[in-house]
């Protein structure tokens, strides 16, 4: 419960006067968590009143760092792929304060696409992934050895097992 007292104090400083509520909105295989943090007082969370809702991720430092995340977004982005704008950060703490990109996954919209929407969907998809490998540099991103991709396998039974 800690942590998300920690996380709660820096939203209340990061957003001062705003009331929120958090939910979890997605898990992944780390120790990060994510939280839909939804603003309950009737505004926009951004001053450009683009969104409703937000997301956080919450890193513990001890055990996640979040520059890695940060950089390949910012890779990405710069190869035009859609990423979560930062919008606040304390890298000491392992909070970020992101852009919710929504909660509707590829698959969940693939399974209610029409064949015309979903072949909109893959190559949009296959579009990104193709600007992403053109953009890539050697050295920028940390090789991909045979060691790293034992580590990722062994993900499976480790978290999702």
């Amino acid at each position: 419960m800690y942590r998300l007292e920690k996380l709660h104090a820096w939203l209340t400083e990061t957003l001062p006067g705003r009331t929120f509520d958090l939910a979890p909105a997605s898990a992944d295989a780390s120790f990060r968590r994510y939280f839909r943090l939804s603003f309950n007082d009737g505004t926009n969370a951004a001053a450009d009143g683009d969104t409703l809702s937000l997301i956080v991720m919450d890193a513990p430092p001890e055990r996640e760092d979040c520059r890695p995340w940060l950089h390949t977004a910012g890779l990405f982005r710069a190869a035009g792929a859609h990423v979560p704008d930062v919008r606040a950060q304390s890298l000491e703490q392992g909070f970020l304060l992101i852009s919710d990109l929504g909660s509707t996954t590829y698959l969940a919209a693939l399974r209610t696409a029409s064949e015309h929407e979903a072949a909109l969907l893959y190559a949009d998809a296959l579009g990104a992934l193709a600007a992403i490998q053109a953009a890539s540099r050697p050295g920028v991103l940390p090789e991909y050895s045979r060691e790293r991709l034992l580590q990722e396998m062994m993900l499976f039974p480790e978290w999702y097992v």
